[in-house]
């Protein structure tokens, strides 16, 4: 950033708690102006502590203007799906449920109803996820986070002691969903040949020293000592114990909504709970990440 970038004045930013393990809401600030480091370290500390931030109010952003609030989080990364992407800028994703398959039938691009955290199967998986809202339904729609490091706090101990130190082995897609998933998805897994990402189902956060329970179901094939399908129990086991509502947030999006979720201390999922005659489209960036530890 600029020497004059750095000297301008805070815009009249607010942060409000939603929650009080998860979720903040900024109002006062426009992205399409400059945005001075001051500011910009206040968001980012937000995205960290309340694990979910959103800022609201941007809808006469443009494309542009949207790749550059993200590359105020960090460094943005190719989302694994390029079949749907804003045109001219490939660091930005689109989901949206009017996308067409070859066949002209609704396809289901990106959008997943099930709790995980982004790309487990790369080295480097994204550190936050944003999600930029260009139509919205009346109603419904929502996306939910879950603060997977409060959760894990909450934890019995003999539930920390069972999963302290196992590791996941993650693909592109699962055995367990190879026959419901995506055909573009399996056919390029299986092209790939790639060996399973190996991380730690507990992720220590690399900013705060705190844990969190890390994990994508449908990209697990296995946990440590447990086969695919007791693999597939055992997360959803898991799942259930830490997603609850006290940990949890889902926002229903007005337009122009710009959510911020750290990857690295949660879970999150799509909401289908809409009028599908309505158009709900979001643009999604990723932020490039440490290797989890």
């Amino acid at each position: 950033m600029s020497a004059a970038a750095s000297r301008m004045p805070t815009q009249s930013m607010e942060i409000a708690k939603v929650k009080e393990h998860i979720g903040a809401i900024v109002t006062g600030i426009d992205l399409a102006q400059p945005i001075d480091d001051a500011t910009r370290k206040k968001l980012y500390d937000a995205v960290v502590e309340h694990v979910v931030l959103v800022i609201r109010g941007q809808a006469h952003l443009s494309p542009g203007q949207v790749q550059a609030a993200g590359e105020m989080f960090g460094e943005l990364m190719e989302d694994q799906n390029r079949r749907y992407l804003v045109d001219g800028f490939p660091l930005i994703s689109v989901l949206d449920n009017r996308h067409k398959d070859s066949k002209g039938q609704t396809a289901k691009v990106g959008a997943n109803a099930t709790w995980h955290t982004d790309h487990t199967n790369q080295e480097l998986p994204p550190k936050f996820t944003m999600l930029y809202a260009v139509a919205v339904p009346d109603k419904g729609g929502a996306t939910s986070v879950c603060n997977a490091r409060a959760a894990y706090e909450a934890l019995p101990d003999d539930v920390k002691r069972q999963i302290a130190g196992a590791k996941t082995e993650n693909t592109l897609i699962s055995s367990a969903r190879m026959k419901t998933g995506n055909p573009d998805v399996v056919k390029a897994q299986m092209e790939a040949k790639k060996p399973p990402t190996v991380h730690p189902l507990v992720r220590t956060h690399p900013e705060t020293g705190t844990k969190a329970v890390w994990f994508h179901k449908g990209k697990t094939e296995t946990v440590t000592g447990m086969s695919p399908e007791e693999t597939q129990d055992f997360l959803q086991d898991l799942t259930d114990k830490i997603t609850q509502p006290q940990f949890c947030y889902a926002h229903e999006y007005e337009k122009g909504d710009l959510l911020i979720i750290d990857d690295r201390a949660s879970l999150h999922k799509a909401g289908f709970d809409y009028d599908r005659s309505q158009h709900r489209r979001l643009y999604r960036m990723l932020v490039r990440g440490d290797r989890p530890y």
